[in-house]
C-alpha cells in the first residue's frame, strides 16, 4: 500500500495540514492487524503479559515472602504483589475473563443419579450454566450442561445452586478410593474453575482414573464469580471462604490473625463465626456425606503445589512443584488436612487469569491420577491390614477416613 508522503506537512499549513495528518493516521491504522479480544477483555489488561499468553482473569492481591530455612511466610496485607521463588507476580485487578482455544469434544463422564435433583434444581442448574458460559471464555454453556451436574437443596448466599457431579468407579472390586475435587473457592480465580471442566473432558472410565470414585465441584463460590461485571475473591457476604472453615483454632485465632497478619484486608475476612457461610457449610456436608480419602482443591496464582495432612505429599503435579505454605485459621487445609486427617492437595495454578497450556492441563491430570493411584492403593492396603489385625482401630470415631 502506498502511504501519503509526510512531506505534505511541510508544504501546507492550517486546515490543510490537519487534513494531511488525519489522512496519514487513517491509512496507518487501516494497515494494522487487529486482535479480537475475548469476552469482557480490555486492551489495558494485556499490558506486560507474554505474547503467547492467553489473557483471562485478574490476579488477587496477596504476598508470599521467602522466610529463612526454606519456610514460606505469606504476607496478606493489601496492595502487595506475590513473590514466589524470587519472581514477583503483579497485583492485577482488571475485570476480564479467561480464554482458551477450542479443544476436541470428548464425551462427558457418566453421572450417578441424585434424588435431590428435582425439576426446580434442573432449571437453576441450567440458568447457572448459562451464566458460567457467558462469563468464562474457555467454558461454554453447552460444556457445562453436557456434564449433567446436580445440586441439592443448599444454595449460595444469592440462591445459586452449588454444582457437583459424582462419577462412580468403573470397577466394583473392593472399596473404591474416593476423591473430592473442587475449584472456584475464590470467585476471581477463573482458571481454577475452567480447569475442572477440562479435566472432566479428559476423564475416561477405561483409564486409570476410572478406578476411583470422584465427586467434582467446579464452582464452590458462584456468587463471587458472577455477581457484577467484576469477579471477586469473597462470597456475597464479603467472606473469604478459605478462612471460614471450622478449624479447631478458628474461635481463638481467626479474627486476630485477620486483623494483625492480614491487616484487616477485606479480601481475607474470615466471617462472623466459623462455618457461617452457606458455601462452607455445603463443603463441610460434602465431606461428611462423601467421606473422601483425599481432597483436591484448585487455586491460583502461586504456581506451586501445597499439601496438608497425613500421607506422603506428591513432589509435583505437572509444572507445579511441592512448596508447602502452612495453614491459616479457617483454611480448608487446616480443617480437613490437620483436624480431620484427610490429605488435602492444593494446586496453585500459575495465573488466576491465564489458563495453563493444553499439554500442562493434560499432564497435571495424569500426574494427579498417578499420585492418587499410588496413595490410594497404599491407604486402602493399610486399612485392609488394620481391619485384619485390629478391627476396632479401623473404625474412625468421626465417620471420616
Amino acid at each position: 500500500m502506498m502511504l501519503p508522503s509526510w512531506k505534505c506537512l511541510g508544504r501546507v499549513t492550517g486546515g490543510a495540514a490537519w487534513r494531511c495528518l488525519t489522512g496519514l493516521l487513517v491509512v496507518f491504522f487501516a494497515s494494522c492487524d487487529t486482535h479480537q479480544l475475548p469476552r469482557d477483555e480490555s486492551l489495558a489488561s494485556l499490558a506486560g503479559r507474554p505474547a503467547a499468553a492467553e489473557p483471562v482473569a485478574s490476579v488477587p492481591p496477596a504476598a508470599e515472602l521467602a522466610a529463612p530455612g526454606g519456610q514460606t511466610q505469606l504476607n496478606e496485607s493489601p496492595g502487595l504483589g506475590i513473590v514466589v521463588s524470587g519472581q514477583q507476580v503483579p497485583d492485577v485487578n482488571s475485570p476480564i475473563t479467561e480464554s482458551i482455544a477450542p479443544e476436541p469434544q470428548i464425551p462427558a463422564a457418566q453421572s450417578l443419579p441424585v434424588e435431590t435433583n428435582s425439576p426446580d434444581h434442573t432449571g437453576a442448574i441450567s440458568a447457572l450454566c448459562e451464566q458460567i458460559g457467558a462469563k468464562l471464555g474457555s467454558v461454554e454453556a453447552e460444556d457445562c450442561l453436557a456434564q449433567a451436574f446436580v445440586a441439592d437443596d443448599r444454595r449460595s448466599v444469592k440462591g445459586r445452586p452449588l454444582l457437583f457431579k459424582e462419577v462412580a468407579a468403573t470397577s466394583e472390586a473392593g472399596e473404591p478410593f474416593r476423591v473430592l475435587l473442587m475449584g472456584g473457592v475464590h470467585g476471581d480465580e477463573y482458571s481454577s474453575i475452567s480447569i475442572i471442566f477440562k479435566w472432566l473432558e479428559l476423564y475416561s472410565g477405561q483409564a486409570l482414573e476410572g478406578q476411583f470414585h470422584w465427586r467434582f465441584a467446579p464452582l464452590v463460590n458462584p456468587d463471587g464469580l458472577l455477581d457484577g461485571q467484576r469477579a471477586v475473591r469473597q462470597n456475597a457476604n464479603g467472606v473469604d471462604l478459605n478462612r471460614n472453615f471450622p478449624s479447631a483454632d478458628w474461635n481463638s485465632l481467626a479474627v486476630s490473625y485477620w486483623q494483625n497478619s492480614a491487616g484487616s484486608n477485606p479480601r481475607r475476612f474470615p466471617g462472623s463465626a466459623a462455618a457461617s457461610e452457606p458455601e462452607v457449610q455445603w463443603v463441610v456436608q460434602q465431606i461428611v456425606d462423601f467421606q473422601p480419602h483425599v481432597i483436591v482443591s484448585v487455586h491460583a496464582p502461586y504456581h506451586l503445589l501445597d499439601f496438608d495432612g497425613p500421607a506422603p505429599a506428591p513432589s509435583n503435579i505437572g509444572e507445579l512443584y511441592l512448596h508447602q505454605l502452612g495453614v491459616f485459621p479457617g483454611s480448608l487445609g487446616n480443617y480437613a488436612g490437620l483436624n480431620r486427617s484427610i490429605p488435602v492437595v492444593t494446586l496453585e495454578l500459575p495465573s488466576a487469569g491465564i489458563m495453563p497450556a493444553r499439554e500442562q492441563i493434560a499432564l497435571m491430570w495424569r500426574d494427579l491420577v498417578a499420585w492418587l493411584d499410588q496413595e490410594g492403593r497404599r491407604k486402602l492396603n493399610a486399612r485392609h491390614t488394620a481391619r485384619h489385625e485390629d478391627p476396632a482401630s479401623a473404625q474412625p470415631s468421626t465417620g471420616l477416613p
